[in-house]
């Protein structure tokens, strides 16, 4: 039986207009306020070496952290990456690590909500997981929407 997962995020616009407020709150005192739900990724560009400031959502599973993105910007991670995470007031060098085959991604994804649980999963990648889903159901979910994951370790 298939079941249908789907995607839940906020609409680009709003994305864009907090965007800089949750940059400016992790990068202060008041960190404090974001840290449970967002880290901020610095990534530099491989074309243009220009480097970017992206809040993303995440979740810890212990030894790494788990970004899941539909976003291009992704593609200056290919290969493997060093970036900087600014997390808890603190700004850590690591290393990143784009998947994008999508079975590798839904096997991924599997693992994660195995390790956090299916409600704090749904929350932290925006995806609904309706009971009963399967492998499946997850790898058509990442196709229809272009999920990959990052995984972010320390060096």
């Amino acid at each position: 039986m298939t079941v249908t997962i789907t995607r839940r995020i906020p609409p680009q616009r709003l994305i864009d207009a907090i965007n800089p407020v949750v940059r400016g709150l992790a990068g202060s005192r008041l960190h404090g306020l974001v840290d449970d739900q967002v880290l901020i990724l610095h990534v530099t560009g491989r074309r243009t070496g220009r480097r970017y400031d992206i809040p993303v959502g995440f979740a810890d599973l212990g030894d790494e952290l788990l970004v899941v993105t539909q976003h291009r910007w992704r593609t200056n991670l290919r290969g493997g990456s060093d970036v900087t995470v600014t997390h808890h007031g603190r700004t850590t060098p690591m290393t990143a690590v784009v998947t994008e085959e999508p079975a590798a991604v839904a096997a991924t994804l599997a693992r994660a909500v195995e390790r956090i649980g299916r409600a704090q999963a749904q929350r932290r990648f925006g995806l609904t997981l309706p009971d009963g889903y399967g492998p499946e159901d997850l790898e058509a979910a990442v196709r229809e929407y272009a999920l990959a994951t990052i995984t972010l370790r320390t060096p």
